[in-house]
């Protein structure tokens, strides 16, 4: 075992000097914490009608019989409409990606193609990171980064496709903050504003649609997590809440403050324009009524945060019937069974990509390759499953 040739007492001292050193900091982040402790809210519930959406991880929706790979790009609301979708090769070039926003071009995607559309700007001039398709080590972080663009097209569509009329109190919950680095800094503000447009034009008919961000995790909740414990921040018997302050936000981010600008904290640059990728503002939100119950990062639209303690309060209503995972928003738990694939939906789907694969084969080689597919890699994977 290694933990034998260890020295352990040499280790100790090692780690303890190495702590000593980074107690400052721990120190620094109680201090935080106490400020938040000061300010945590309590919660009142709210009816409302909660609707997310989903995109299925990469990993979930990837077929792949190598040198074939094809990426499903899937994203499913809590009612389980399917929103948008599409099947990537692993080759795919930016150009054709781009016709994926075509109107009449039979690979649309819909939302995608009425976000360009209102923008006036095609796929590739939405993104810097996109513009890596087709290069060595930089074509799996695009296509990442188109599946959060079709999200974010997706959350757009709800809120701006003037075909779509919402009824009463509805919340929009994005599976993610509301920020991302995915689009230019010059064209998330375009975005933003026609959300904004949305939304008021939804109360021009009385109807409130809020729209909020949450997370299982953050760079904010990571670095404060130990302090806040400590601190017994949240520590009540029931939901709460604090707003982040932005000092307190920033130093917990090693990046520039494009992820925490927003229009209203942003500056003009000497064009006039506002560079910025986030429409959020922060806060780490408390949903059940133990003092232990988990803690979550929320995003809530900036120009909504005035109304911040209703709309937690809607969210709670939904959290608070989460499962399997307790006081998390359980319309973001339903859209994400109905987004994922099954094994068995996986094996369905596989086929189908080697039915493509034996289109052009002779007879003899589809045999071939269906022997490879359902005898080789099955025999292996008994092998050792039974050893």
């Amino acid at each position: 075992m290694v933990l034998a040739n260890l020295d352990l007492e040499q280790l100790r001292s090692k780690v303890l000097a190495a702590y000593r050193a980074d107690d400052p900091t721990l120190q620094r982040f109680r201090e935080h914490a106490r400020r938040l402790r000061g300010d945590v809210r309590p919660l009142r519930t709210y009816a409302v009608n909660a609707v997310s959406f989903v995109s299925a991880d990469g990993g979930d929706n990837r077929l792949r019989l190598d040198p074939a790979a094809v990426e499903l790009v899937r994203v499913v609301d809590s009612r389980g409409n399917q929103c948008a979708l599409d099947a990537v090769p692993g080759t795919v070039t930016l150009e054709e990606l781009e016709q994926r926003a075509v109107s009449g071009n039979p690979n649309v995607v819909m939302p995608l193609e009425r976000l360009c559309s209102d923008l006036g700007k095609g796929l590739g001039d939405l993104s810097f990171i996109i513009r890596g398709l087709g290069q060595s080590g930089k074509s799996t972080g695009a296509l990442r980064c188109y599946r959060d663009i079709v999200e974010w097209a997706v959350l757009y569509d709800l809120v701006a496709n003037p075909s779509l009329q919402w009824g009463g109190d509805t919340i929009l919950i994005r599976d993610g903050l509301l920020r991302t680095k995915s689009f230019k800094r010059e064209v998330f503000p375009l975005i933003d504003q026609r959300l904004r447009d949305g939304v008021a034009a939804h109360a021009k008919r009385n109807v409130t649609l809020s729209v909020v961000g949450v997370a299982k995790q953050s760079a904010v909740l990571g670095r404060l997590a130990v302090a806040l414990e400590l601190e017994g921040t949240f520590h009540k018997p029931y939901p709460c809440y604090v707003r982040v302050p932005e000092d307190i936000e920033k130093e917990c981010y090693n990046f520039d403050r494009t992820w925490l600008d927003t229009y209203e904290t942003s500056e003009p640059d000497d064009d006039g324009r506002r560079l910025y990728q986030s429409l959020g503002r922060l806060f780490l939100v408390k949903f059940g009524d133990q003092s232990l119950d988990p803690v979550w990062p929320v995003d809530i639209a900036e120009w909504q945060v005035k109304e911040a303690e209703k709309i937690l309060g809607q969210l709670t209503v939904d959290a608070q019937q989460g499962f399997p995972i307790p006081d998390y928003p359980m319309t973001i738990q339903r859209a994400h069974d109905f987004a994922k694939l099954t094994g068995l939906e996986v094996v369905i789907l596989e086929d189908l990509l080697l039915e493509a694969m034996c289109e052009n084969l002779t007879r003899d080689e589809a045999d071939r390759l269906l022997r490879l597919k359902h005898l080789g890699r099955s025999l292996t994977a008994l092998r050792y499953k039974e050893a």
